[in-house]
């Protein structure tokens, strides 16, 4: 019995050796498309109903000169937390999703930091507007998003990688035309 035991495991071992000289003998290539590709991985850096924002609410023919800049000076300016907006109106419209008061008529300027680690991709924006807004990322007009009525989604954008920085600045100016306002973003990239 223990001559039998040892051939097995003698066996083994020879079916071990053979198994590890073919694996170190295949080309990377091959294992890499065993795995079907890198996956990636979406990070949230910045989420809907986020705090630390800046703003200030200005009429709608309201100018205020290279807010967008990451060199501008919003120290005086407001802070609150996303999602801007009126408590009714539509169905985001809620005092779960309206956290700062955004006045009927006006325009809203927002600004937040953002931090993207360097080798991220797919910088993408995301939210809602009622009604139009423009999107700059580091003094780069990025979208100007046309909705209307609160469509989820109006603002979709993937910045351009040429834009990107290690410190970023979210700018938007938000349009209302009456009836009801809101405004809530969440930024977003992919790392391999």
């Amino acid at each position: 019995m223990f001559v039998k035991a040892s051939r097995l495991l003698l066996a083994g071992f020879a079916a071990s050796a053979v198994m590890t000289a073919t694996a170190l003998s295949t080309p990377a290539s091959a294992f890499a498309s065993d795995t079907g590709g890198a996956r990636q991985v979406v990070v949230t850096a910045l989420d809907y109903n986020s705090t630390g924002w800046a703003y200030l609410q200005v009429p709608p023919a309201g100018n205020v000169p290279l807010f967008y800049e990451p060199g501008f000076d919003d120290s005086t300016w407001k802070r609150g937390q996303a999602g801007f907006g009126t408590p009714v109106g539509c169905p985001v419209n809620n005092p779960a999703n309206v956290k700062t008061p955004w006045a009927v008529n006006t325009d809203i300027l927002v600004r937040h930091w953002v931090h993207i680690p360097r080798d991220a991709q797919r910088v993408r924006i995301q939210g809602t507007i009622d009604n139009d807004a423009q999107v700059y990322f580091n003094g780069h007009l990025v979208q100007s998003a046309k909705s209307g009525h609160c469509n989820a989604g109006a603002i979709d954008v993937v910045v351009p990688a040429r834009y990107l920085g290690c410190c970023n600045l979210l700018a938007i100016r938000g349009h209302d035309y009456g009836g009801a306002t809101y405004l809530n973003v969440k930024v977003t990239y992919e790392m391999p």
